[in-house]
């Protein structure tokens, strides 16, 4: 816990009008998350994964088991399939007979292009409710959420609160350009994820983990491996019940 001059000699950018931080030691975060998942692709494919890159349009079933997945570039046919399609997997879940109460949380970025005077180490400021990150092509700020549906053009007012406690929070932030996007976290009601079987259709829930997906994915696939392969698990997994709807 820093507190006063510490607090500056921690991280100088900080704005003097914030005189309390708490540092949090043995974290790791991804300076690049495209990279990284393009680099799971690539550790995939020499399992012996084919990544193909198509939009998934319905299931088809014989027997109310899956057996195909109709997709932009044809059918693929299958007997098992992970439904990990983030916020998007309701309307396919839908198809199944599966109505989940799921809503996009919008998250909005503003990401600053070859930054100067930011934070040095990914920081929290509570006041401003926003993170500010460094990342490989400059400091990442997110922290406004809005549920606005997945149609809905981006709104301008988090953008301005956004921007505003930015720099209010780093006086001596200076950088090229910016760059604003919002990205869209599946939100189910009860703020749990659905991990399991879809009744016994063969086809495997893997969705619904708000803003940690990035986190609880590892752990997510672990689980849904030792279903698919009849693998006892070690946890309780009625908490994520898909059939729980």
């Amino acid at each position: 816990m820093l507190e006063g001059g510490a607090v500056r000699e921690f991280e100088p950018n900080l704005s003097p009008d914030l005189g309390f931080l708490a540092v949090m030691h043995d974290h790791g975060y991804i300076r690049d998350p495209g990279r990284y998942v393009a680099a799971l692709a690539v550790e995939a494919k020499k399992l012996g994964a084919k990544v193909l890159k198509a939009e998934v349009r319905d299931f088809t079933l014989t027997d109310r088991k899956v057996s195909g997945v109709s997709t932009s570039e044809g059918e693929l046919s299958c007997d098992q399939v992970v439904l990990a399609t983030g916020v998007w997997s309701g309307a396919l879940a839908r198809k199944l007979g599966l109505s989940v109460p799921l809503e996009t949380e919008r998250g909005y970025h503003i990401q600053f292009r070859s930054p100067e005077g930011g934070p040095g180490t990914p920081l929290m400021v509570t006041s401003g409710k926003f993170v500010g990150t460094p990342m490989e092509d400059g400091l990442r700020c997110a922290g406004v959420v809005e549920f606005g549906g997945l149609e809905a053009p981006a709104s301008k007012a988090p953008l301005d609160l956004l921007r505003r406690k930015v720099l209010e929070s780093f006086p001596n932030l200076t950088f090229e350009e910016e760059k604003s996007w919002l990205g869209h976290r599946p939100a189910p009601s009860d703020s749990l994820p659905l991990i399991g079987e879809i009744g016994g259709s063969g086809v495997f829930a893997g969705f619904g983990h708000h803003h940690i997906g990035l986190t609880a994915g590892p752990k997510t696939g672990r689980i849904l491996a030792g279903l698919i392969s009849g693998k006892r698990q070690n946890v309780d997994l009625s908490a994520y019940d898909p059939m729980r709807f």
